[in-house]
């Protein structure tokens, strides 16, 4: 019997007192990855496909945020508050073309604004 997906909530690693810009780019990645795992999970338990590893998807995921940042004129190595929302608002785009159910792109897209909401 398969067991039932727990969902990512940032708790831990939120802590608004030392949360940066690096720290917050960082935890995008985190979020945008649980966020596929999700949606691969829920498509993978209705269509019965192979599983993908999280090791592969970590790569995946990386590379689209890396990617992203780019595409919208944002700094990777060195964002504003500004270049994460603008970076949280094409990733959920992205998403969402790729077919991942609207309820997983909204609550992911709600704990990074929770996050964001801490940076001065």
């Amino acid at each position: 019997m398969a067991t039932e997906f727990t969902r990512w909530e940032c708790k831990d690693d939120c802590d608004p007192a030392g949360m940066t810009p690096l720290k917050a780019r960082d935890l995008i990645i985190r979020c945008f990855f649980e966020a596929q795992k999700e949606a691969f999970a829920r498509s993978k338990k209705n269509l019965g496909d192979k599983k993908t590893s999280d090791a592969e998807l970590q790569r995946t995921v990386e590379s689209v945020v890396k990617l992203t940042f780019n595409e919208t004129g944002c700094n990777f190595d060195n964002p504003s508050k500004e270049d994460l929302g603008k970076a949280i608002q094409a990733l959920a785009k992205k998403s969402s073309m790729w077919g991942t159910p609207a309820d997983i792109i909204d609550y992911h897209k709600g704990q990074i604004t929770r996050i964001l909401a801490n940076l001065g």
